[in-house]
């Protein structure tokens, strides 16, 4: 099987979430802030990205010797670094403290009350026209006519009214409390890769596919700039999409909070098996469905 996984962003996490990382023992031992965190506490940048690190991690340790070898990994923003430390075999604790790093550099980072927009409807050229002068960038470009969009909050308050004018036909502000992948973010790189270097020295056990650009890394250290470059630089999901759609895999698994990037493939490709774990009862229901994509 031509297996290719994906780890979902920041933005799906749940109360439900939580208590399947609790239910784990390891988990626990890692990370026990968890019994005290409450569902609202998910909204702050720090718990949210170490949440969903620990989520990734325990949801692969799971699956990893059920699943067939993947071909590739990939990871939507946060996920990128999942990803990476699968593929570079991280040990759990460096890993979540990465996560923890990298979120609060970004929070250091941003002057004022910041977030993103998810904006449909747009072509590129439109929405850079509107936002000319707004402060606000490209964050993401999910594809044709889907952006995320990052600034000031108070910008993207403007923007959520000012859009459908322009054509867009739907605007939505995410919950994230970071201008993440915006030149806003810039003064988080240096430090983000100084805390990423000690990593930057080997092969990785599954290549990974660069979000800034979709393309695919085997190196660690080249895995490293990506990642120390996309927390202030446009997310190129829709390259992305294209890389995994040229390894012609024959099945696809989301990884991680919630199904948005598995809806996204789908929507690109129909005919392409793709889920995400979220959208199954089990592990066990996971592991048939690959099986019988197999054949």
């Amino acid at each position: 099987m031509r297996l290719i996984v994906l780890f979902s962003g920041q933005g799906g996490q749940t109360a439900e979430h939580l208590s399947e990382l609790r239910a784990d023992a390891e988990t626990r031992a890692r990370l026990p802030a968890l019994d005290a965190l409450r569902d609202n506490d998910l909204a702050s940048n720090v718990t949210a990205q170490v949440v969903i690190s620990a989520l990734h991690a325990l949801r692969w340790r799971r699956l990893a010797q059920r699943l067939p070898r993947p071909l590739l990994f990939a990871g939507y923003s946060l996920g990128e670094l999942s990803a990476f430390a699968v593929a570079r075999g991280l040990p759990l604790k460096d890993w979540f403290d990465l996560a923890a790093r990298r979120a609060a550099l970004m929070d250091a980072a941003t002057a004022q009350p910041s977030g993103l927009l998810a904006v449909q409807g747009l072509t590129e050229a439109a929405l850079r026209a509107a936002l000319d002068g707004s402060g606000c960038s490209i964050a993401i470009h999910n594809g044709d006519a889907h952006f995320v969009v990052g600034g000031a909050r108070t910008a993207l308050i403007e923007l959520e009214h000012t859009l459908p004018r322009h054509g867009a036909r739907r605007c939505v502000r995410l919950a994230v409390r970071t201008p993440s992948h915006t030149p806003l973010l810039a003064a988080a790189q240096a430090p983000l890769a100084e805390a990423l270097a000690p990593w930057a020295d080997a092969r990785l056990s599954v290549p990974v596919i660069a979000g800034i650009d979709g393309r695919v890394q085997r190196d660690a250290a080249d895995a490293v700039r990506a990642l120390t470059a996309q927390v202030a630089q446009t997310i190129a999901w829709s390259t992305c999409m294209d890389t995994v759609l040229e390894y012609a895999p024959g099945a696809v698994l989301e990884i991680g909070p919630c199904n948005a990037l598995a809806r996204m493939l789908a929507e690109r490709a129909p005919e392409l098996p793709v889920r995400a774990v979220d959208d199954f009862s089990s592990d066990a229901a996971v592991v048939d469905w690959l099986e019988r994509m197999a054949g």
